[in-house]
């Protein structure tokens, strides 16, 4: 079974060795980098990996038709990287980001979650007027409630999910993304940062390793592996502000159980160790979400294709604004898709 890891990178290779180091024991049967340099990275030390590296410097990412589309300095250059691993076609394709920390059996406990069945599902509880979403965060040690980044403003505090037992053994390639949990200093949104400056110390989840379908939550880019099925759909948006991974979560979800598929919450678990950032920039960078974030769900919970290519096409047929700003991408980078697929 074939991993290729994907990300971008300000810290050079330094955040990746771990990974590299605690890769080349791992079940699978090959594991490979691609990074996609930025205009601002530093220098990045390929000689230093055990495992097969691919890093992409700015100039070698202009062969791409999207790569001008997505703009420089951003999360959003992964999606070049994405490209790469497309083309060399792997079984699963991992996003990370270079401020985790991965135990060390991180890939033992991604492979069994990639090849095992699981028995515990999210059921609603309540009758809502919209869709349910489950927060995967409520059962933390946390000292006060946290949201994951991206958590629709509108849905929040429903409390109307709960996981139990399955009536039937869920098998894993029923299942199309596989989100791991951070603790330490998790991603969470900046308006909670703002309100409770203070690192979140989270050491505990109590409920992992069970599946979503039909109910919804926001995924994030730096813990997160995605089966063969979705890796058209598996870039980001890169005028989304902080929610560039966000909104591409929906769409995974919806694309997911359009095809009868669930989504994973649990392992591997790692450790974030978040650097020194500017909660009010970020605030800035949320605050279109926050407004209107659930108006891009609204969107793409529309769409009933299937197939992966044709769901793009529908996308971008949307006259949402947000969406909109999204099109000049979108078209670009399904002309780089159809070369590599």
């Amino acid at each position: 079974m074939k991993l290729a890891i994907i990300s971008t990178t300000i810290h050079g290779e330094k955040g990746y060795l771990r990974y590299d180091h605690i890769a080349k024991s791992s079940k699978f049967s090959s594991v490979g980098f691609y990074i996609a340099g930025d205009k601002k990275s530093p220098p990045f030390n390929t000689s230093a990996f055990s495992c097969e590296i691919k890093y992409l410097t700015p100039e070698m990412q202009k062969c791409y038709a999207s790569s001008d589309a997505i703009g420089w300095n951003k999360s959003a250059r992964r999606n070049i990287a994405l490209l790469e691993a497309i083309k060399d076609n792997p079984d699963f394709i991992l996003t990370i980001d270079d401020d985790n920390i991965p135990s060390d059996d991180y890939f033992d406990l991604l492979y069994k979650v990639a090849t095992s069945p699981v028995q515990k599902i999210v059921t609603s509880i309540k009758k809502l007027p919209h869709t349910h979403w489950h927060n995967y965060l409520s059962k933390t040690d946390s000292i006060f409630e946290i949201y994951a980044r991206g958590f629709p403003i509108p849905f929040r505090y429903k409390n109307s999910t709960v996981v139990t037992k399955s009536p039937k053994k869920i098998l894993a390639n029923k299942i199309g993304v596989f989100q791991g949990i951070s603790l330490g200093d998790p991603d969470i949104d900046a308006q909670t940062r703002i309100v409770y400056p203070k690192p979140t110390p989270l050491n505990i989840v109590r409920e992992k390793n069970y599946v979503l379908k039909n109910i919804w939550s926001p995924y994030n880019s730096q813990n997160t592996m995605l089966s063969r099925k979705l890796f058209p759909l598996a870039f980001m948006w890169p005028n989304a502000g902080r929610s560039e991974d966000i909104y591409a979560s929906y769409v995974w979800q919806r694309f997911l159980f359009n095809n009868n598929m669930y989504a994973h919450i649990g392992d591997p678990v790692n450790r974030q160790v978040r650097g020194k950032r500017d909660d009010l920039r970020d605030l800035a960078l949320e605050a279109e979400s926050y407004l209107k974030g659930h108006e891009i769900w609204a969107e793409i919970n529309k769409i009933r294709e299937k197939d992966a290519l044709s769901f793009i096409k529908e996308l971008m047929k949307s006259s949402h604004e947000m969406i909109a700003r999204e099109r000049n991408f979108m078209s670009a980078f399904l002309e780089d898709l159809k070369k590599v697929l």
